[in-house]
């Protein structure tokens, strides 16, 4: 089998994350006799809350409380079986659940820019019936569960956000259903139909005054007894083997600051199709995001330690885009595992030799999300969107200064 670099590179990540659950002893057992109910079942509370139900989302255990989780095999619903259906938890309480019935990302996978024109060409068309097949389907499908066409609303202040949707209500439940062209079909089902009638940015937080909002992030910051200085509660969206790990990277980041959209709408935002970032625009959609959420990202060619602390220390994630190399992933992931054996190991000194194996510019782009840091150690402490196991790695500072080519700093 011949493979080309880019498939190479997701085999060795893949390995090297599996390295690290069996390392630290993450991988856990699927709930057993559990199956997704009929969305009829999801008018009933007691669904909601039933505890085998709760159980059953992915991961069911973590160090770090998950907002987001996962259902394990998603089952055919509407006559389709949904590319991901992911719960939105508050604590153990399951608010929301999404089902991803097409995206444009998991269905064509990463696409290498040189290949894009061609992968369109030869997949427009018949991707556009797919979707169209799809919309029916799903709209067809909440129709005969409440019983009525769906009400049209818009959701977003920002042009580049904005997105048409249609509500469907029966009861207790409300489905919010989207279809955008060449990109996705998605339904959120909500317990709460004012939930479901909200803008993008959380009403809990969109009203409090900005001296509020400042006050309420900080609080997040804890400081460990080794010194770590870090964010709680930062949500992970895995982006699967997509080209998504900017958009995955800012729907983390902005969902943590109470902007509700998902790595699949801002992907939508960015004209990221048939699994290529070619031509998209996703510096646009992170000022649009920031816009979206009364604050400003501003952006740097370069990343500097002393003010990505202060910027944490006021409860603010920092998104950094970096030049990767699979090889200096393997350091990172392996060193996570041993760190997780032994709290006092160290990373390489970051001498000549150390700094030969960094990535230069003809390496890969790639999007991570900065939580945390220890100035003792000298260490960033950074999530990746590829899984829980990617949560909270280190890296020392002056790699990150060293190969970052943007920053994005928050600021409200």
């Amino acid at each position: 089998m011949n493979l080309d670099h880019s498939q190479i590179t997701r085999l060795f990540v893949r390995a090297a994350l599996l390295i690290s659950l069996l390392v630290t002893g993450q991988i856990q057992a699927q709930a057993k006799g559990t199956s997704f109910p009929l969305p009829s079942a999801l008018k009933d509370p007691k669904t909601w809350d039933d505890a085998d139900f709760i159980a059953a989302w992915q991961p069911q255990k973590a160090a770090a409380k998950i907002a987001h989780k996962t259902w394990p095999e998603p089952p055919l619903i509407f006559g389709l079986r949904p590319h991901q259906i992911s719960g939105h938890f508050i604590g153990e309480k399951l608010e929301s659940i999404t089902l991803l019935f097409l995206d444009s990302g998991t269905h064509f996978g990463y696409v290498p820019r040189e290949q894009a024109a061609a992968t369109k060409k030869m997949n427009r068309e018949s991707f556009q019936a797919l979707h169209a097949e799809t919309s029916n389907k799903v709209q067809q499908g909440l129709q005969q569960l409440t019983g009525a066409k769906g009400h049209p609303t818009s959701l977003g202040l920002t042009p580049m956000l904005r997105q048409d949707v249609l509500l469907f209500t029966s009861g207790n439940l409300t489905a919010r259903y989207y279809s955008i062209p060449e990109q996705l079909v998605k339904v959120t089902f909500y317990r709460d139909a004012n939930q479901a009638q909200s803008l993008w940015l959380d009403p809990a937080k969109a009203t409090l005054k900005r001296r509020d909002r400042i006050k309420q992030l900080a609080e997040n910051v804890f400081t460990a007894e080794n010194g770590d200085r870090r964010l709680a509660s930062i949500p992970l969206f895995p982006q699967g083997d997509r080209a998504y790990c900017g958009v995955s990277a800012l729907a983390m980041s902005m969902q943590y600051m109470g902007l509700n959209l998902d790595t699949e709408d801002y992907a939508a935002a960015a004209g990221i199709r048939y699994g290529s970032t070619k031509g998209s625009k996703i510096k646009e959609v992170y000022e649009a995001a920031g816009r979206e959420a009364n604050m400003r990202l501003s952006r740097s060619t370069k990343f500097d330690f002393r003010k990505a602390q202060a910027v944490l220390d006021s409860g603010l994630p920092i998104i950094v885009w970096r030049r990767w190399a699979k090889e200096r992933d393997y350091v990172h992931t392996t060193f996570a595992a041993r760190f997780a054996q032994d709290p006092n190991a160290l990373l390489p000194k970051p001498d000549s030799r150390d700094r030969a194996t960094w990535p230069d510019k003809k390496a890969f782009s790639h999007a991570s999300v900065i939580t945390g840091y220890n100035a003792k150690r000298g260490e960033i402490i950074f999530t990746e969107s590829w899984g829980e196991e990617a949560r909270n790695r280190r890296m020392r500072f002056e790699e990150m200064e060293g190969t970052v080519y943007y920053t994005f700093y928050p600021k409200l």
